[in-house]
């Protein structure tokens, strides 16, 4: 896979940093996958072929973005927390607990070093072209943790979004980007992660997905750290 590389980076970072970092057992059987996709991104269908192949047929949770309005809401809506435009978006569960979320292909053979590394954080991992920590013991980490566990394993708007007036135009182009405008009322800060280790490419992944100018969020919600 195209992010072999990448996902192999930060789990040797982190690896570095926890020594006991294998010392946890992750039951495959406990792993489940949360995509949103598009019937048109090549990437897109080979993880929708790989996950299954490797943990099994019910280990999927599906989401197409093409002509399905509520599915394109909530991608919409997970651009707020994560900064991710392009697809396949997956969130990643062991035991229920959300773990990860990560934009593009990878390798999902290395799913397990990934559950483990954000265990061994105490957080939520968060691949967007490059990696995040999510610590759950930080106030605005933990909204967000809950915010992005409802877009993906609730599978509806989180509470303060629902609640925010929005009016948008979405393109679901995949070869053009598209700058649309929109108005929304939203009292809501973007969090910040504090934490960012190895950068990676942009290869694997379909998109911009949805192109949309919100008003209220800046077009860059993560500052970089180095």
């Amino acid at each position: 896979m195209k992010k072999t590389a990448v996902l192999l980076s930060i789990l040797l970072t982190t690896s570095l940093l926890s020594p006991v970092l294998g010392a946890t057992t992750i039951d495959p059987s406990k792993i489940h996958f949360y995509m949103y996709g598009m019937a048109t991104c090549p990437h897109c269908h080979r993880m929708r072929e790989e996950i299954p192949k490797v943990y099994g047929n019910d280990s999927l949770t599906y989401y197409e973005l093409v002509d399905n309005k509520e599915n394109q809401q909530l991608f919409n809506a997970l651009y707020k927390y994560t900064a991710i435009t392009g697809v396949p978006a997956i969130a990643i569960t062991y035991n229920g607990t959300l773990y990860a979320v990560l934009e593009g292909e990878f390798n999902v053979s290395a799913v397990p070093q990934i559950i483990q590394s954000a265990m061994k954080s105490n957080g939520v991992l968060l691949f967007n072209g490059k990696w995040y920590i999510f610590p759950r013991n930080d106030t605005k980490a933990q909204e967000a943790i809950k915010a992005l566990y409802t877009i993906f394993v609730e599978h509806k708007m989180p509470a303060e979004t629902s609640t925010s007036t929005t009016t948008t135009t979405s393109t679901t182009s995949t070869t053009h980007t598209q700058t649309t405008t929109s108005t929304t009322s939203s009292t809501s800060t973007p969090y910040t992660p504090p934490v960012t280790s190895t950068s990676g490419g942009s290869s694997g992944i379909c998109g911009p997905a949805f192109i949309v100018l919100l008003a209220a969020i800046p077009a860059i919600l993560f500052k970089k750290m180095h």
